[in-house]
């Protein structure tokens, strides 16, 4: 059968596919049995690659020092009589997995070692070691040292140290003394130092304000305590808290998200999270966050006045009212004349009951909720007064119309007193009666 190469349109989609799904493949774990980095000369160890499971067998590859050791059909590699050629670093990659976390082997020729975890250790883990001589139980007097001091007597059973909880600050530079029988002598020797680096599980959690750190009043409020776990622990369950002002708002929860749907003054204060194995036994808390809420500032401040216009007669009543289109919480107000310094009222309504010509000018009124106050555009008052020419013409009027009727009255208090005054018989003439021409008067 002759097979044919694939279209080249094919193979890049393979490709593609390929890269697809190594993005979202677990990482595989290696692991060694004993699970010690330093060995002594021809013992052995076998490794094992751990993956997530596939439906079809497929071999597992081994790497030494960056390169392709072999392939297996386990998920195991045997070393057996180590020697000094099998020193150095050792990944795997098994079936639908990227590449694993690296070991470190060293095989030593010393009389006496320090055997540490050839695996990361992370914090809230174990962390065990032990002393080792070339011949078992030739040891006594057994000392562990970090950084040159002696921790023996707080961790240490037998020949061997142990830490239940790992914390950063345990790691360092660790080696082991102890006195060994040669011939019929005791003698005292060091193992080699090695440097342990007590891994970190999760990052040092960050508290996120979704918005501004000022929310305005009746906002929502969105939090996120952002962290960063391992990808060597990524079946670690984290559980997530959250605070105010020193106070449980949320938690302990899987989420690492908390939303106050509506905010108001009595929310202001410090925020922070804590974020924590599901043990307990590992747990960071974020730097404290100061939240302000801000009330809705003022805004569409407008000026009513009555009568109309701002002309008001003299002695006569003018009504002032100010009103507010947005902002919260409790609203002050202030009224000011232009060119005046003296605050006239401090009500939403102001109101002059009579009215004088020393109240003309320009009124506008201030609104203020605590924040900064806005103000009201102007209006101007004009008080009309007896020397205005409207009120001079409105007098003249009416004195006009008082000297009539005064004057029809006297005429008609003439033609009565008149008409009384006549001889009996004789023709009363009356005004609306025109003098007969030649008559007698």
């Amino acid at each position: 059968m002759v097979l044919r190469a694939k279209p080249r349109r094919h193979r890049r989609f393979e490709d593609v596919a390929q890269a697809l799904s190594l993005a979202v493949a677990e990482m595989a774990l290696l692991t060694m049995d004993p699970p010690w980095s330093v060995i002594f000369q021809g013992e052995s160890v076998t490794l094992r690659c751990q993956g997530p499971p596939v439906h079809k067998q497929q071999p597992t590859a081994w790497y030494h020092n960056g390169k392709l050791l072999e392939h297996t059909e386990t998920n195991t590699y045997r070393i057996q009589n180590a020697r000094y050629k099998q020193n150095g670093r050792y990944e795997c990659q098994s079936p639908g997995s990227t590449s694993s976390n690296s070991v470190t082997l060293s095989v030593s020729y010393d009389l006496l070692i320090l055997q540490v975890p050839s695996h990361a250790v992370f914090e809230g883990e174990l962390l065990q070691m032990q002393c080792r001589g070339w011949k078992v139980g030739s040891l006594a007097a057994v000392r562990f040292y970090r950084d040159g001091a002696d921790i023996t007597k707080p961790y240490t059973s037998a020949m061997q140290l142990s830490i239940p909880q790992a914390k950063a600050h345990h790691s360092g530079r660790y080696h082991c003394s102890a006195d060994m029988h040669s011939y019929l002598s005791l003698k005292r020797r060091e193992s080699q130092g090695l440097y342990i680096s007590i891994k970190e599980l999760f990052t040092s959690p960050v508290l996120s304000v979704a918005s501004s750190a000022e929310p305005l009043e009746g906002s929502p409020l969105n939090l996120s305590c952002i962290t960063q776990l391992s990808p060597y622990r990524p079946h670690t369950v984290l559980w997530y808290l959250f605070y105010g002002n020193s106070t449980v708002l949320q938690g302990p929860v899987t989420s690492s998200e908390y939303q106050v749907p509506a905010v108001g003054l009595m929310d202001t204060g410090f925020y922070s999270c804590a974020v924590r194995t599901e043990s307990s036994n590992v747990q960071k808390w974020s730097p404290r966050v100061p939240i302000t809420i801000k009330r809705v500032p003022i805004s569409g401040v407008s000026l009513e006045v009555w009568p109309q216009e701002g002309q008001v007669m003299e002695g006569h009543r003018l009504v002032l009212h100010c009103s507010v289109a947005t902002g919260t919480g409790s609203i002050s107000f202030s009224w000011h004349r232009e060119g005046s310094a003296e605050v006239l009222g401090r009500d939403s309504r102001y109101e002059i009951p009579s009215t004088q010509q020393s109240d003309n000018g320009q009124y506008y009124c201030m609104a203020s909720n605590g924040d900064s106050p806005a103000r009201s555009l102007k209006v101007q008052v004009t008080v009309v007064g007896v020397s205005s020419p409207f009120c001079s013409r409105v007098r003249a009027l009416l004195l006009l119309a008082a000297l009539g009727t005064l004057l029809l009255e006297v005429m008609v208090v003439h033609v009565l007193t008149a008409g009384s005054r006549a001889p009996k018989g004789t023709k009363q003439q009356t005004l609306m009666e025109p003098f007969a021409p030649g008559g007698d008067v």
